[in-house]
């Protein structure tokens, strides 16, 4: 069976409530899904589940500025190389999400070279577009679906 790990940082509980959902559609799946808050996640867990995903809510000005908040950069800064797993981003926002996927994969540097997937959500929720991403990047539904 395959294995994930949902891990998120969440300010308000959107960002908590989208992993959720996430977790929970995975192992609709098929897929053993386990999500935890950054507070609770072992990093060094995360180099032995095949898929990954990494989430945070959108800091910043608005419309300029996005960025993962501290605590999020945190537990990044302690993960061990995610060369064998797939990674993913999610992240919820207000108004838009800017520039907040290219510093989440900056803040990843070298311990995932290839980030495969990024959901976005403003109200928290899971939507059928992201289901269907979601589904192809764990392997369930063909690339063209």
């Amino acid at each position: 069976m395959a294995t994930a790990a949902v891990v998120y940082r969440s300010a308000s509980g959107t960002t908590r409530q989208l992993a959720e959902e996430i977790g929970e559609h995975l192992r609709t799946q098929g897929i053993d899904a386990t999500v935890r808050s950054v507070g609770e996640a072992d990093p060094a867990a995360l180099a032995a589940a095949d898929l990954v995903l990494l989430g945070c809510w959108t800091s910043g000005l608005f419309v300029v500025a996005q960025h993962p908040d501290e605590p999020w950069l945190a537990f990044v800064r302690e993960l061990p190389s995610l060369a064998r797993s797939r990674v993913g981003l999610f992240t919820t926002y207000k108004l838009v999400t800017g520039s907040m996927f290219p510093k989440m994969r900056a803040a990843l540097d070298t311990r995932a070279p290839h980030v495969d997937l990024e959901l976005k959500s403003r109200g928290g929720h899971l939507t059928d577009a992201g289901r269907q991403a979601l589904d192809r990047f764990a392997g369930l539904a063909p690339a063209s679906a």
